[in-house]
């Protein structure tokens, strides 16, 4: 052995991978674009939270040692690939909306619920009523179900508070859980929601409240990373969100958009206009909403379509978004749960995998990319999150599975073995139980 060797350390190894996915990306003719980066027999090395090396298993010995007190796993065959991104979640509400599902199953259509006092607006009454401490449990609850699906990253909105006093409580609320919880939480201000009653007569007040109260309070005490809006028939217009988006940015809060979801509005090429970090739903996307997401060149960043085939499915209301035509037209697409309480009650990421196969017609890998490297583009933290590549945080899954196409493929299951945050060991499942 050559002791004259530059040796890498590591506190972390995990090898024996029957696939590693890296998800890292890569430099195409046609601009940045991401491919699984699958090796057979992979292993990856971590020191302090940070992946220090990878490559195959049989490398290790030569390039790698272990660090005093270090530990290695063997993945024995299994999947190895990058924790999960969540983003595009609403993490801190109260009460649920069971009952509302039941008048929609009966054939009351979601905006027909909203319009007879329910739908956000039941949820933000809810959300008032309750205490501080219920939130901070009701979130870290959440955060461990994301957790277990092997989610490590969450991007967490506001806007079931609705007022200046109870958008910031919410914002407090993911401020002092994602301090002390394993899951990054990324916090987003969603005060343009929906217009609360107490506005419904004058939502360009409501707007003026959000713009010159909310968002300077928000940025001032560095409570959200983004400003998201709400643009769609019975909650904001074009106009609207376009003040919020704008607004926000001026107080460097980046831009994000729900739009076209439930109807087209031109949300989608409004934001693209403006250089927000993701557009949301696009079920309703136009043509030229799909050119604006994938222009390739130009002075403003160019927006991630996210995908949220589980409000679609829940709701059982019009068409999934046309994800082919969007990767097709060279957009980059993401995937999320949308968890929330009216439209999609669910944490499991892999659902939407499976999902984005056999709804939106995307392939394994697409889907597996979408809710990794895809997801972190869409909270600005490729660079920090959702690949295995050297200098990124240790955030690594052991699945049960061998093979990466099995991952969509079992649907409805929970893959994940072991869950490593930053090298530590957060998550450990076996078939008997969960430690």
């Amino acid at each position: 052995m050559n002791e004259s060797r530059a040796w890498i350390e590591a506190d972390l190894i995990v090898s024996g991978a029957g696939e590693l996915l890296t998800c890292a990306r890569t430099k195409a003719a046609s601009g940045a674009r991401s491919t699984l980066g699958v090796i057979p027999e992979g292993a990856v090395a971590a020191h302090e939270g940070r992946v220090v090396w990878v490559g195959r298993t049989s490398d290790l010995r030569e390039e790698v040692r272990l660090a005093r007190g270090g530990q290695v796993v063997d993945a024995d065959g299994r999947v190895v690939m990058p924790g999960l991104v969540e983003c595009h979640a609403h993490l801190a509400y109260a009460g649920d909306r069971s009952d509302e599902f039941q008048l929609r199953v009966a054939g009351t259509s979601y905006q027909e619920v909203a319009e007879a006092g329910g739908g956000i607006m039941s949820t933000v009454h809810a959300t008032r009523a309750a205490s501080d401490e219920v939130l901070r449990a009701l979130t870290r609850k959440r955060l461990d179900y994301f957790l277990r699906f092997g989610v490590t990253t969450v991007e967490a909105k506001s806007g079931y508070g609705l007022s200046q006093e109870q958008e910031l409580r919410l914002l407090e609320v993911y401020r002092d859980v994602g301090a002390a919880h394993a899951v990054d939480v990324v916090p987003t201000l969603l005060a343009a929601h929906v217009v609360p009653v107490e506005y419904l007569d004058r939502p360009d007040d409501y707007v003026k409240i959000i713009t010159k109260k909310m968002i300077p309070a928000a940025a001032k005490h560095h409570l959200a990373k983004f400003c998201d809006a709400f643009c769609e028939k019975g909650a904001f217009t074009v106009d609207q969100c376009r003040r919020v988006l704008e607004a926000g940015a001026e107080h460097g809060l980046l831009p994000k958009l729900h739009a076209d979801q439930l109807t087209y509005t031109g949300g989608t090429e409004m934001a693209a206009a403006l250089g927000a970090v993701s557009v949301d739903h696009l079920d309703h996307i136009s043509e030229a909403g799909i050119a604006a997401l994938a222009a390739a060149e130009g002075p403003k960043r160019v927006p991630v379509a996210v995908l949220l085939p589980g409000a679609t499915f829940f709701l059982g209301e019009g068409g999934y978004a046309p994800a082919r035509r969007l990767l097709e037209a060279g957009a980059r697409v993401a995937l999320s749960t949308d968890l929330n309480p009216g439209s999609s009650p669910t944490s499991n990421l892999w659902l939407m995998a499976t999902m984005g196969c056999s709804q939106l017609r995307m392939s394994a890998e697409e889907v597996i990319r979408a809710i990794t490297i895809e997801a972190a583009a869409a909270l600005a933290l490729d660079d920090e999150v959702g690949s295995l590549e050297v200098g990124k945080k240790a955030d690594i899954l052991i699945l049960e599975e061998t093979r990466h196409v099995e991952i969509p493929y079992r649907y409805g299951m929970n893959p994940v073995w072991r869950v490593y945050k930053e090298g530590r060991l957060v998550v450990k499942r076996d078939l008997l139980g969960e430690v």
